[in-house]
């Protein structure tokens, strides 16, 4: 995995709006068919903030995604949230989930870091289920594992990344983090055609 150039790039606060236009410098490919029903074990581990060269953070969040399915009638995927901080993190229910996928037409890191900073973001598509469901609040030392699904087609030939969030700190956020955050994954899975 590629380590991104900021210290919190695509920790995004509440302010930024997750769905925007198609970026001028990565064009959209055309929606041509729905990606057929395929499944794979990722097993994709992201810490927040990401280290830096030679350096682990003792206080972090760790987004983990194990599997991607994409079945005839939506898309699943395992996921867990591991708070390995000093404070606890809240979801908030009455705040609109952004946990789901976003697809978008490579996958670089480095198209994900410019959508952000451009406010391009492709939309979410958010989960409609969460089995068991997401905890109102993470402890220190705790960790949310389950599975997030939506019915719905995705495009065959994208890139799907997965979207934690918005989780909100309770105290002050490990240095690099922001008090409220919503993660993209770094990696991405191409959906075959």
């Amino acid at each position: 995995m590629r380590r991104r150039r900021s210290l919190a790039p695509v920790v995004l606060g509440l302010a930024v709006a997750l769905a925007g236009c198609a970026a001028e410098t990565s064009p959209e490919p055309s929606v041509s068919q729905p990606a057929p029903p395929q499944e794979a074990a990722v097993e994709w581990v992201e810490p927040a903030p990401t280290p830096t060269e030679g350096a682990v953070s003792a206080s972090r969040l760790v987004f983990e995604v194990r599997t991607i399915a994409v079945t005839e009638a939506g898309w699943r995927t395992d996921v867990a949230i591991r708070n390995e901080s000093d404070i606890a993190w809240e979801i908030d229910e009455t705040v609109p989930s952004r946990f789901g996928v976003m697809l978008f037409a490579s996958g670089e890191l480095d198209e994900l870091e410019q959508r952000n900073a451009d406010r391009t973001l492709p939309g979410l598509r958010p989960a409609r289920e969460f089995d068991p469901p997401l905890p109102p609040r993470l402890e220190p030392g705790a960790t949310w594992e389950g599975t997030l699904a939506a019915p719905g087609a995705l495009a065959a030939e994208r890139y799907l990344r997965v979207v934690f969030g918005p989780l909100f700190a309770d105290g002050d956020p490990p240095q690099g983090l922001p008090p409220q955050l919503v993660w993209i994954t770094d990696n991405a899975y191409r959906l075959r055609p």
